[in-house]
This record gives structure tokens, sequence and C-alpha cells, in this order.
């Protein structure tokens, strides 16, 4: 639990102890800011002592999707949120506010706001409203580091797939990879169409310095939007690169196999070349018609003299295939 206090347009942050201890803290200050985590705020009926909407506290809560909603003075401002492993869209922040006090949740595994109650908005000492531009700007930043993360690792494993590198892991690795580019083009849109509503609404305290912030957020996150749509056609070039790289092999490998069945077969024809002979003129058998040594002279020379031709020609196989 955290909390920001502007008393007499000074700002100050405090860590409470209990819930009563926030409590008193809050009613004596102009404006304030809280900070929960799900599971403090599930325990937080002490909120509604604030004058929070029972409705309002519920929703934040209810783990559906982002969206906007403004009941009995106060809005209800949900947003999605990125974390090491995924984008949280159905259970991400959560900002209940009007222009007095601002009561923010997350789960425990998304960064805490640290960083923006340290640095507060100077217009927070007159309105509370502006920790929902804070809050969504900072989901916006968290998104952008993401998609620069996957830019450098759909580079990295661009170059794998053309040195033929990690075949077996690599294509989860592209999968994986574009399907976290999905969730973020997911959590962009909702976020976009959150901060929207809260902009249509217009409630009586978003002013228009605030109103043209939000305006900022939105055309920031059409940017976004265009540049996670190019990864992913950046990825499915990436999984059509490495399906062409198999196939190449593959080709390779049967060209391979094939000439080597050609030499397989001439060694055959060349060493049974000579019963071929003899059996055609009527010899019964080779060994009848020709002496001992003879044969053996035959024998080796059916071996050795195909495979020197062979060797030869595998070399110059090579060279016009390279």
């Amino acid at each position: 639990m955290r909390l920001l206090l502007c008393r007499e347009g000074r700002l100050s942050l405090a860590e409470p102890s209990s819930p009563g201890d926030a409590l008193e803290s809050i009613k004596g200050a102009e404006r304030a800011w809280l900070d929960l985590t799900i599971e403090e705020a599930s325990e937080a009926g002490w909120l509604l002592k604030l004058g929070v909407p029972d409705t309002a506290l519920s929703r934040a809560l209810d783990g559906r999707p982002p969206n906007f909603s403004f009941t009995e003075g106060w809005c209800l401002l949900k947003l999605p949120a990125s974390t090491e492993a995924r984008i949280l869209i159905h259970r991400g922040l959560s900002l209940i506010f009007n222009e007095r006090l601002a009561v923010s949740l997350h789960p425990k595994d998304v960064r805490q706001p640290v960083e923006e109650m340290e640095e507060a908005s100077p217009r927070f000492t007159s309105n509370a409203a502006y920790v929902a531009y804070q809050l969504a700007d900072r989901v916006l930043d968290d998104f952008d580091d993401v998609i620069e993360r996957l830019d450098a690792e759909l580079a990295r494993l661009e170059d794998e797939v053309v040195e033929g590198s990690g075949e077996k892991e690599l294509l989860r690795k592209i999968l994986g990879r574009k399907r976290r580019l999905l969730m973020l083009s997911r959590g962009l849109w909702t976020l976009k169409d959150a901060v929207h509503s809260l902009r249509r609404a217009s409630p009586p305290f978003i002013d228009d310095e605030l109103d043209s912030r939000l305006t900022q957020l939105c055309e920031e996150a059409d940017r976004q939007i265009e540049m996670v749509e190019t990864y992913r056609i950046m990825a499915s070039d990436v999984i059509n690169m490495y399906a062409t790289t198999l196939s190449t092999k593959l080709n390779l490998s049967v060209k391979d196999l094939t000439v080597a069945m050609l030499y397989l077969t001439v060694i055959a024809t060349v060493i049974g070349f000579p019963n071929t002979v003899a059996t055609i003129f009527g010899v019964p058998t080779l060994a009848e018609a020709i002496e001992t040594h003879w044969i053996l002279m035959l024998l080796v020379g059916s071996a050795v003299v195909p495979i020197l031709w062979l060797k030869s020609f595998w070399n110059v196989y090579k060279q016009k295939s390279y």
C-alpha cells in the first residue's frame, strides 16, 4: 500500500501501516492517490468510507476486459498491463478516481507505479484525475519497451533462419513472438478504446488540457498499433523464410540421395557387366572361360576404376553446385 498526499500544494509519499492510518491521512489531505494490489483491494471495504462506490470497486475486481464507466461522480478506467511473461488483458490496471481521490489497483506481477507517484504531475495538486493520464502513459511506455525487445528478437531469429542454426526450437520461438505481438495488438486496441470512452464521457473534472493529453495518448497508441502490425508481418515473413529454408535443404538432400543412387547403379552395372557379356556369348560362367588371375584382375579393376571415376565426377559436381 502506497499513498501520495497533497497538503497545501505540497506532495508527500507515505506507506500507511493500516487501513485506519490510510483513512486518516486521506481525509486530512486535499488530494490523494492510493495504490493497492488486487489482493489488498479485495479486502478493502474501508474504501467505501471514502465515498468510493461499491459498484465501481466490484467492477474493478471482476476480471473483465478493459473498459470505462462513470458512476455517482466517480470514473472507473480499466487498462491492460504488460509483464515479463505476458500481456494482461482481463486483469490489468484499474483506476477509480474523481477530482480529489484516485485509487489504483494492480496484480502483484505488474510493476507498481512508484516512479509515477514520485514524479507526479504538478496538475495533480489541483485535479487528481491527472493520474489517469500518468497511468495510461506508463502502460504505453511499457508496451513500447516490449515492442523494442520483440523487434530485436525477430531480427536475431531472422539471422538464425538465414544461417540455418537452431532448427529444432526456431519455429517455436518465432510462433511465440508472433503470439505475443497478437496480445500486444489486443492490449493496445483495448487501451485506446478505454481512453476514448473516457474522453467521450467528458466527466466534469476532465479539463481541456487533460483531454488534450488523452488525445495524444490515443495517437501514440495508433502509432504503436501500426508498429505491431508491421512486426507481425515481419514474423510471418520469417516463418515463410524458415519453411523455404527447410524445403531447400530437403531438395538438396533428395538431390544428394539421387546422385548416390546413380553411383550405386553405375557400380552395380560395371561389376555385373562381365557376367552379362559371358551370358550373351553363351559362356555358362565367367570363371570357366578365363583363368583365376584374370578373374582377380577383373574384380579389382571393376572396383577401383568406377571408384576413381566417381570421385572425379563428385569433385566436378561439387564445384558446379557451389
